[in-house]
Protein backbone atom coordinates (compact mmCIF):
# COMPACT_ATOMS: atom_id res chain seq x y z
CA UNK A 1 0.00 0.00 0.00
CA UNK A 2 1.32 3.42 -0.95
CA UNK A 3 2.45 5.72 2.15
CA UNK A 4 0.89 9.16 2.32
CA UNK A 5 2.60 11.85 3.63
CA UNK A 6 -0.13 12.42 6.14
CA UNK A 7 0.41 9.09 7.95
CA UNK A 8 3.81 10.50 9.64
CA UNK A 9 4.87 7.61 8.21
CA UNK A 10 2.21 4.71 8.79
CA UNK A 11 0.64 3.71 5.51
CA UNK A 12 -3.25 4.45 4.73
CA UNK A 13 -5.81 3.01 1.92
CA UNK A 14 -8.51 4.24 0.54
CA UNK A 15 -11.84 3.93 2.28
CA UNK A 16 -13.99 0.84 1.66
CA UNK A 17 -16.82 -0.45 3.35
CA UNK A 18 -16.81 -3.10 5.84
CA UNK A 19 -18.65 -5.94 3.50
CA UNK A 20 -16.03 -4.68 0.56
CA UNK A 21 -13.17 -5.36 2.84
CA UNK A 22 -14.51 -8.59 3.99
CA UNK A 23 -15.15 -9.90 0.72
CA UNK A 24 -11.28 -8.85 -0.48
CA UNK A 25 -10.52 -10.79 2.86
CA UNK A 26 -12.10 -13.61 2.37
CA UNK A 27 -10.95 -13.65 -1.49
CA UNK A 28 -7.14 -13.93 -0.29
CA UNK A 29 -6.37 -10.44 -1.61
CA UNK A 30 -5.15 -8.71 1.61
CA UNK A 31 -2.31 -10.75 3.45
CA UNK A 32 -0.77 -8.80 6.25
CA UNK A 33 0.72 -9.30 9.30
CA UNK A 34 0.92 -7.60 12.72
CA UNK A 35 3.26 -4.87 12.06
CA UNK A 36 3.40 -5.05 7.99
CA UNK A 37 3.02 -2.05 5.93
CA UNK A 38 -0.54 -1.02 5.85
CA UNK A 39 -1.41 -2.10 9.80
CA UNK A 40 -0.80 -0.84 12.41
CA UNK A 41 -1.31 -2.56 15.63
CA UNK A 42 -2.39 -0.61 19.35
CA UNK A 43 -1.06 -3.00 21.49
CA UNK A 44 -1.32 -4.40 25.40
CA UNK A 45 -3.26 -1.20 26.85
CA UNK A 46 -2.80 -3.99 30.10
CA UNK A 47 0.70 -4.44 29.74
CA UNK A 48 2.78 -6.84 31.13
CA UNK A 49 5.23 -4.86 33.26
CA UNK A 50 5.59 -6.80 36.07
CA UNK A 51 3.95 -4.04 38.02
CA UNK A 52 6.86 -2.30 39.53
CA UNK A 53 4.99 -0.75 42.86
CA UNK A 54 8.39 1.15 43.10
CA UNK A 55 6.58 4.31 41.41
CA UNK A 56 9.78 6.04 41.26
CA UNK A 57 10.28 5.18 37.46
CA UNK A 58 13.13 2.71 36.32
CA UNK A 59 16.54 2.29 34.96
CA UNK A 60 15.90 2.79 31.49
CA UNK A 61 13.16 4.69 31.82
CA UNK A 62 14.53 7.59 30.39
CA UNK A 63 15.88 6.83 26.36
CA UNK A 64 19.23 8.12 24.82
CA UNK A 65 18.71 11.76 24.63
CA UNK A 66 16.05 12.55 27.02
CA UNK A 67 15.78 15.62 27.79
CA UNK A 68 18.00 17.49 25.27
CA UNK A 69 17.18 19.99 23.34
CA UNK A 70 18.09 17.39 19.81
CA UNK A 71 15.37 15.11 20.73
CA UNK A 72 12.45 18.04 21.49
CA UNK A 73 12.04 17.62 24.81
CA UNK A 74 13.10 20.69 25.61
CA UNK A 75 10.42 22.26 24.10
CA UNK A 76 8.37 24.83 26.03
CA UNK A 77 11.08 24.70 28.90
CA UNK A 78 13.45 27.15 29.72
CA UNK A 79 16.61 26.33 31.39
CA UNK A 80 17.83 29.54 31.40
CA UNK A 81 18.71 31.45 34.71
CA UNK A 82 19.11 27.65 35.96
CA UNK A 83 15.89 28.63 38.35
CA UNK A 84 16.37 26.09 41.41
CA UNK A 85 12.57 24.78 42.25
CA UNK A 86 13.37 21.87 43.77
CA UNK A 87 11.62 18.52 44.62
CA UNK A 88 7.58 19.00 43.35
CA UNK A 89 5.63 16.29 44.59
CA UNK A 90 2.72 15.21 42.26
CA UNK A 91 -0.56 12.68 43.23
CA UNK A 92 -0.75 10.35 40.36
CA UNK A 93 -4.52 8.49 40.38
CA UNK A 94 -4.85 5.82 38.63
CA UNK A 95 -7.70 3.10 38.83
CA UNK A 96 -5.85 -0.16 40.24
CA UNK A 97 -8.42 -1.72 41.06
CA UNK A 98 -12.14 -2.36 39.78
CA UNK A 99 -13.27 -2.51 36.01
CA UNK A 100 -10.93 -0.13 34.92
CA UNK A 101 -7.87 -1.93 36.44
CA UNK A 102 -6.04 -3.22 33.37
CA UNK A 103 -6.55 0.13 31.87
CA UNK A 104 -5.16 1.79 35.17
CA UNK A 105 -2.01 -0.31 34.95
CA UNK A 106 -0.98 0.92 32.18
CA UNK A 107 -1.72 4.42 32.82
CA UNK A 108 0.20 4.13 36.29
CA UNK A 109 3.22 2.50 33.54
CA UNK A 110 3.53 5.70 31.40
CA UNK A 111 3.27 8.09 34.35
CA UNK A 112 6.19 6.15 36.22
CA UNK A 113 8.26 6.52 33.07
CA UNK A 114 7.21 10.04 32.76
CA UNK A 115 8.71 10.73 36.33
CA UNK A 116 11.88 8.78 35.01
CA UNK A 117 12.16 11.45 32.05
CA UNK A 118 12.16 14.59 33.89
CA UNK A 119 14.43 13.19 36.81
CA UNK A 120 16.87 11.93 34.70
CA UNK A 121 16.49 14.89 32.28
CA UNK A 122 19.28 17.99 32.33
CA UNK A 123 15.93 19.88 30.93
CA UNK A 124 14.52 20.31 33.82
CA UNK A 125 15.50 22.17 37.20
CA UNK A 126 13.51 20.34 39.65
CA UNK A 127 12.46 16.57 40.21
CA UNK A 128 9.03 15.10 40.98
CA UNK A 129 8.00 12.77 43.96
CA UNK A 130 5.48 11.23 42.86
CA UNK A 131 2.54 9.33 45.20
CA UNK A 132 0.25 6.94 43.80
CA UNK A 133 -3.39 5.78 44.45
CA UNK A 134 -5.79 4.07 43.85
CA UNK A 135 -9.16 5.47 42.22
CA UNK A 136 -10.90 2.03 42.46
CA UNK A 137 -13.00 3.15 39.18
CA UNK A 138 -15.03 4.90 41.57
CA UNK A 139 -15.58 8.57 41.59
CA UNK A 140 -15.94 9.10 45.24
CA UNK A 141 -12.96 7.84 45.95
CA UNK A 142 -10.99 9.21 42.93
CA UNK A 143 -12.12 12.56 45.14
CA UNK A 144 -11.12 11.27 48.12
CA UNK A 145 -7.71 10.52 46.77
CA UNK A 146 -7.59 14.00 45.26
CA UNK A 147 -7.84 15.34 48.49
CA UNK A 148 -5.44 13.10 50.32
CA UNK A 149 -2.35 13.58 47.99
CA UNK A 150 -3.50 17.56 47.94
CA UNK A 151 -4.10 18.07 52.22
CA UNK A 152 -1.89 15.36 53.31
CA UNK A 153 0.84 14.37 50.98
CA UNK A 154 1.39 18.27 50.32
CA UNK A 155 0.74 17.75 46.06
CA UNK A 156 0.29 20.50 44.13
CA UNK A 157 -0.31 18.89 40.87
CA UNK A 158 -2.39 15.78 40.37
CA UNK A 159 -2.43 13.88 37.47
CA UNK A 160 -4.94 10.58 35.97
CA UNK A 161 -7.87 9.49 36.72
CA UNK A 162 -8.68 7.45 33.63
CA UNK A 163 -13.12 7.02 33.54
CA UNK A 164 -14.87 10.05 32.95
CA UNK A 165 -17.35 10.00 36.51
CA UNK A 166 -13.44 10.09 37.99
CA UNK A 167 -11.91 12.75 35.85
CA UNK A 168 -14.95 14.73 36.30
CA UNK A 169 -15.15 14.29 40.40
CA UNK A 170 -11.57 15.41 40.89
CA UNK A 171 -11.74 18.05 38.19
CA UNK A 172 -14.33 19.68 40.54
CA UNK A 173 -12.41 18.91 43.36
CA UNK A 174 -9.29 20.65 41.91
CA UNK A 175 -11.63 23.71 40.82
CA UNK A 176 -11.74 25.10 44.29
CA UNK A 177 -7.84 24.35 44.93
CA UNK A 178 -4.44 25.50 45.38
CA UNK A 179 -3.50 22.80 42.35
CA UNK A 180 -3.25 21.62 38.67
CA UNK A 181 -5.25 19.02 37.53
CA UNK A 182 -3.93 17.18 34.75
CA UNK A 183 -6.95 14.90 33.04
CA UNK A 184 -6.67 11.55 31.45
CA UNK A 185 -10.73 11.35 31.18
CA UNK A 186 -12.41 11.78 28.06
CA UNK A 187 -15.83 13.43 28.41
CA UNK A 188 -15.98 16.71 26.65
CA UNK A 189 -17.31 18.38 30.12
CA UNK A 190 -14.01 18.30 31.83
CA UNK A 191 -12.71 20.81 29.04
CA UNK A 192 -16.03 21.84 28.32
CA UNK A 193 -19.30 22.93 30.29
CA UNK A 194 -17.26 22.18 33.82
CA UNK A 195 -14.49 23.66 32.56
CA UNK A 196 -12.40 25.39 35.70
CA UNK A 197 -8.76 27.10 35.68
CA UNK A 198 -7.17 24.77 37.20
CA UNK A 199 -7.62 21.78 34.91
CA UNK A 200 -6.01 20.64 32.31
CA UNK A 201 -6.41 17.20 29.85
CA UNK A 202 -4.06 15.73 27.46
CA UNK A 203 -6.25 12.76 26.61
CA UNK A 204 -8.36 13.42 23.60
CA UNK A 205 -12.48 13.83 24.56
CA UNK A 206 -15.12 13.08 23.35
CA UNK A 207 -15.96 14.95 20.01
CA UNK A 208 -12.12 14.66 19.30
CA UNK A 209 -12.61 10.81 18.86
CA UNK A 210 -15.92 11.33 17.09
CA UNK A 211 -14.73 13.95 14.53
CA UNK A 212 -12.72 12.09 11.84
CA UNK A 213 -14.99 8.55 12.29
CA UNK A 214 -17.96 10.70 12.30
CA UNK A 215 -17.30 12.32 8.73
CA UNK A 216 -15.50 8.81 7.24
CA UNK A 217 -18.62 6.60 8.28
CA UNK A 218 -21.30 9.45 6.84
CA UNK A 219 -19.00 9.52 3.55
CA UNK A 220 -18.37 5.86 3.39
CA UNK A 221 -20.91 3.60 5.04
CA UNK A 222 -24.40 4.81 5.36
CA UNK A 223 -26.41 7.74 6.44
CA UNK A 224 -29.50 5.76 8.64
CA UNK A 225 -27.61 5.43 12.50
CA UNK A 226 -28.22 4.33 15.38
CA UNK A 227 -26.36 5.30 18.61
CA UNK A 228 -25.51 2.69 21.78
CA UNK A 229 -23.31 3.10 24.51
CA UNK A 230 -23.86 2.85 28.90
CA UNK A 231 -25.86 5.35 30.41
CA UNK A 232 -22.80 7.38 31.83
CA UNK A 233 -20.52 10.37 31.38
CA UNK A 234 -18.88 9.49 28.34
CA UNK A 235 -21.61 8.25 26.38
CA UNK A 236 -23.72 10.66 26.97
CA UNK A 237 -21.14 13.29 26.18
CA UNK A 238 -20.14 11.14 22.93
CA UNK A 239 -23.66 10.93 21.61
CA UNK A 240 -24.20 15.00 22.09
CA UNK A 241 -20.63 15.44 20.02
CA UNK A 242 -21.63 12.99 17.47
CA UNK A 243 -24.49 14.79 16.78
CA UNK A 244 -22.86 18.21 17.04
CA UNK A 245 -20.41 17.06 14.40
CA UNK A 246 -23.38 16.08 12.21
CA UNK A 247 -24.95 19.35 12.25
CA UNK A 248 -21.77 21.40 12.31
CA UNK A 249 -20.27 19.67 9.04
CA UNK A 250 -23.73 19.54 7.21
CA UNK A 251 -23.34 15.82 6.90
CA UNK A 252 -26.32 13.33 5.75
CA UNK A 253 -26.95 11.59 8.65
CA UNK A 254 -30.41 10.46 10.00
CA UNK A 255 -30.52 9.34 13.78
CA UNK A 256 -33.11 6.35 13.93
CA UNK A 257 -32.22 5.45 17.31
CA UNK A 258 -30.36 5.25 20.62
CA UNK A 259 -29.90 2.99 23.10
CA UNK A 260 -28.81 3.88 26.58
CA UNK A 261 -28.45 0.44 29.04
CA UNK A 262 -27.13 0.89 32.76
CA UNK A 263 -23.45 0.57 33.23
CA UNK A 264 -22.87 -2.79 33.66
CA UNK A 265 -25.75 -4.65 31.77
CA UNK A 266 -25.13 -8.18 31.53
CA UNK A 267 -28.07 -8.90 28.49
CA UNK A 268 -27.93 -6.83 25.78
CA UNK A 269 -30.32 -8.93 23.99
CA UNK A 270 -33.48 -6.35 23.63
CA UNK A 271 -31.22 -3.81 22.68
CA UNK A 272 -29.44 -5.69 20.04
CA UNK A 273 -33.56 -6.88 18.86
CA UNK A 274 -34.18 -3.04 18.37
CA UNK A 275 -31.37 -2.30 16.48
CA UNK A 276 -31.57 -4.95 14.07
CA UNK A 277 -35.55 -4.31 13.68
CA UNK A 278 -34.13 -0.60 12.59
CA UNK A 279 -33.22 1.03 9.32
CA UNK A 280 -29.95 1.79 10.43
CA UNK A 281 -27.30 0.77 8.47
CA UNK A 282 -24.42 2.13 11.22
CA UNK A 283 -24.35 1.26 14.67
CA UNK A 284 -22.12 3.93 16.54
CA UNK A 285 -20.40 2.30 19.84
CA UNK A 286 -18.96 4.92 21.88
CA UNK A 287 -18.16 2.75 24.57
CA UNK A 288 -15.16 1.23 26.30
CA UNK A 289 -14.35 -1.50 28.90
CA UNK A 290 -16.29 -4.84 29.59
CA UNK A 291 -19.65 -3.13 28.16
CA UNK A 292 -18.04 -2.60 24.99
CA UNK A 293 -16.78 -6.29 25.00
CA UNK A 294 -19.95 -7.63 26.25
CA UNK A 295 -22.45 -6.09 24.03
CA UNK A 296 -19.88 -6.69 20.29
CA UNK A 297 -19.82 -10.48 21.45
CA UNK A 298 -23.42 -10.55 21.85
CA UNK A 299 -23.99 -8.51 18.76
CA UNK A 300 -21.91 -11.01 16.95
CA UNK A 301 -23.72 -14.07 18.15
CA UNK A 302 -27.04 -12.44 17.02
CA UNK A 303 -25.82 -12.12 13.65
CA UNK A 304 -25.77 -8.26 13.74
CA UNK A 305 -22.41 -7.60 12.48
CA UNK A 306 -23.83 -8.92 8.99
CA UNK A 307 -26.26 -6.05 9.22
CA UNK A 308 -25.11 -2.79 10.37
CA UNK A 309 -21.50 -0.94 9.45
CA UNK A 310 -20.02 -0.92 13.38
CA UNK A 311 -17.59 2.15 14.80
CA UNK A 312 -16.88 2.53 17.99
CA UNK A 313 -14.32 5.28 19.42
CA UNK A 314 -12.06 2.31 21.29
CA UNK A 315 -12.35 -0.59 19.17
CA UNK A 316 -8.43 0.11 17.79
CA UNK A 317 -6.82 -0.86 21.82
CA UNK A 318 -5.24 -4.09 21.82
CA UNK A 319 -7.36 -4.72 25.24
CA UNK A 320 -10.67 -4.47 23.03
CA UNK A 321 -9.43 -5.96 20.11
CA UNK A 322 -7.37 -9.01 22.62
CA UNK A 323 -10.95 -9.48 24.16
CA UNK A 324 -12.97 -9.52 20.94
CA UNK A 325 -10.73 -11.63 18.95
CA UNK A 326 -12.38 -11.96 15.13
CA UNK A 327 -15.10 -10.25 16.41
CA UNK A 328 -13.69 -6.63 16.15
CA UNK A 329 -12.63 -7.85 12.55
CA UNK A 330 -14.40 -5.20 9.59
CA UNK A 331 -15.48 -2.63 12.49
CA UNK A 332 -14.21 0.64 12.00
CA UNK A 333 -12.63 3.01 15.07
CA UNK A 334 -10.89 6.52 16.06
CA UNK A 335 -7.66 6.05 16.54
CA UNK A 336 -6.13 7.91 19.25
CA UNK A 337 -2.16 6.11 19.54
CA UNK A 338 -0.31 4.28 18.08
CA UNK A 339 2.85 2.81 18.74
CA UNK A 340 3.97 2.53 15.41
CA UNK A 341 3.32 6.58 14.25
CA UNK A 342 6.62 8.69 13.49
CA UNK A 343 4.93 11.62 15.15
CA UNK A 344 6.76 14.16 18.07
CA UNK A 345 9.41 11.78 20.17
CA UNK A 346 7.35 8.55 19.96
CA UNK A 347 9.86 6.85 18.83
CA UNK A 348 11.85 7.75 21.80
CA UNK A 349 9.05 6.69 23.57
CA UNK A 350 8.35 3.03 22.59
CA UNK A 351 12.06 2.52 22.65
CA UNK A 352 11.98 3.50 26.51
CA UNK A 353 8.61 1.68 27.43
CA UNK A 354 9.63 -1.36 25.75
CA UNK A 355 13.22 -1.57 27.66
CA UNK A 356 11.42 -1.04 30.96
CA UNK A 357 8.26 -3.32 30.24
CA UNK A 358 8.85 -5.71 27.65
CA UNK A 359 5.83 -4.51 25.25
CA UNK A 360 5.32 -1.50 23.38
CA UNK A 361 2.59 0.48 24.73
CA UNK A 362 -0.67 1.11 24.76
CA UNK A 363 -3.16 4.33 24.66
CA UNK A 364 -3.62 4.73 28.23
CA UNK A 365 0.28 4.44 29.05
CA UNK A 366 0.54 7.46 26.50
CA UNK A 367 -1.67 9.45 28.25
CA UNK A 368 -0.24 8.87 31.53
CA UNK A 369 3.09 9.51 30.30
CA UNK A 370 2.31 12.61 28.86
CA UNK A 371 0.37 13.93 31.88
CA UNK A 372 3.36 14.06 33.83
CA UNK A 373 5.81 15.56 30.99
CA UNK A 374 3.38 18.38 29.77
CA UNK A 375 3.35 19.51 33.75
CA UNK A 376 6.49 18.84 33.81
CA UNK A 377 7.15 21.24 31.19
CA UNK A 378 4.96 23.94 32.80
CA UNK A 379 6.54 24.40 35.58
CA UNK A 380 9.89 24.31 33.74
CA UNK A 381 8.28 26.97 31.73
CA UNK A 382 6.87 28.80 35.19
CA UNK A 383 10.37 28.83 36.55
CA UNK A 384 8.23 27.89 39.71
CA UNK A 385 6.21 24.86 41.38
CA UNK A 386 3.30 27.47 42.26
CA UNK A 387 -0.08 26.74 40.69
CA UNK A 388 -1.29 29.77 39.37
CA UNK A 389 1.80 30.76 37.57
CA UNK A 390 2.17 27.50 36.28
CA UNK A 391 -1.28 27.14 35.37
CA UNK A 392 -0.91 30.57 33.43
CA UNK A 393 2.60 29.28 31.87
CA UNK A 394 0.42 26.38 30.55
CA UNK A 395 -1.81 27.87 28.58
CA UNK A 396 -0.44 27.70 24.69
CA UNK A 397 2.62 26.20 25.62
CA UNK A 398 4.22 24.88 22.47
CA UNK A 399 5.29 21.31 23.38
CA UNK A 400 6.66 17.95 21.37
CA UNK A 401 4.83 14.97 22.10
CA UNK A 402 3.93 11.99 21.26
CA UNK A 403 1.74 13.05 19.09
CA UNK A 404 3.90 15.73 17.41
CA UNK A 405 3.75 19.68 18.40
CA UNK A 406 0.62 20.38 20.58
CA UNK A 407 -0.59 22.87 23.24
CA UNK A 408 -3.00 23.75 25.59
CA UNK A 409 -5.68 26.17 24.21
CA UNK A 410 -6.31 28.82 26.51
CA UNK A 411 -10.08 29.26 25.73
CA UNK A 412 -10.40 25.95 27.57
CA UNK A 413 -7.23 24.04 28.64
CA UNK A 414 -7.84 21.25 26.39
CA UNK A 415 -4.63 19.73 23.83
CA UNK A 416 -4.94 19.96 20.41
CA UNK A 417 -4.40 16.19 18.88
CA UNK A 418 -4.67 14.66 16.45
CA UNK A 419 -6.87 11.63 15.52
CA UNK A 420 -6.83 8.80 13.01
CA UNK A 421 -9.48 6.84 11.37
CA UNK A 422 -8.99 3.14 11.49
CA UNK A 423 -10.50 -0.30 10.49
CA UNK A 424 -10.00 -3.52 12.57
CA UNK A 425 -8.14 -6.38 10.12
CA UNK A 426 -7.30 -9.94 10.67
CA UNK A 427 -3.40 -9.99 11.09
CA UNK A 428 -0.98 -13.09 11.67
CA UNK A 429 -3.42 -15.05 13.05
CA UNK A 430 -4.79 -12.05 15.63
CA UNK A 431 -6.20 -8.58 14.84
CA UNK A 432 -4.27 -4.84 13.60
CA UNK A 433 -5.59 -1.44 12.80
CA UNK A 434 -5.34 0.07 9.70
CA UNK A 435 -5.22 3.28 9.05
CA UNK A 436 -7.55 5.44 7.34
CA UNK A 437 -7.08 9.01 7.25
CA UNK A 438 -5.67 11.25 9.84
CA UNK A 439 -7.67 14.71 11.05
CA UNK A 440 -5.19 17.50 12.22
CA UNK A 441 -5.32 18.62 15.92
CA UNK A 442 -6.98 21.90 14.95
CA UNK A 443 -9.25 20.12 12.95
CA UNK A 444 -10.82 17.84 15.71
CA UNK A 445 -11.42 20.06 18.57
CA UNK A 446 -14.30 22.44 18.56
CA UNK A 447 -14.49 26.53 18.06
CA UNK A 448 -13.60 27.89 21.41
CA UNK A 449 -16.94 29.33 21.40
CA UNK A 450 -18.99 25.92 21.11
CA UNK A 451 -17.55 24.61 24.34
CA UNK A 452 -19.25 26.42 27.35
CA UNK A 453 -16.40 26.87 28.62
CA UNK A 454 -16.02 29.95 31.24
CA UNK A 455 -12.96 30.76 33.52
Amino acid sequence: MPTDERTNGAAFRDGTTRRRALQYLSGGALAVSLGAAGCVQETDDGGDGGGDDGGDGSDGGASDGDGSDEDGSGDGSSTDGGTDIGTVTVGVLVPESGPSAPLGQAQRQGAQLGVAFVNESDAFDFEIEPVYEDTQTDPSTGRQQAEKVVEEDGAQFVVGALESSVGLAVADFAGGEDVVYMSGAAAVEITGEECNANTFRYESNAAQHMAGLTDFAARELGTKWWLHSTDEAYGQSAFEQIERRIEAQSLDVDIVGRTQPDFGTENYGPQISQISNSEAEVLAIPETGADLINFMKQAESAGLKDEVEIIGTALFAQVSRAALGATAIGTYSSVLYNHQLETGDNRQFVDAYAGEYDAPPGNFARVGYELVRTAARGIQEAGTSGPGEVSSALEDLPMTTILGETAYRACDHQAVNPVWTGQIVEADGGTAVELIEKVEGPDTVRPCEETGCSM
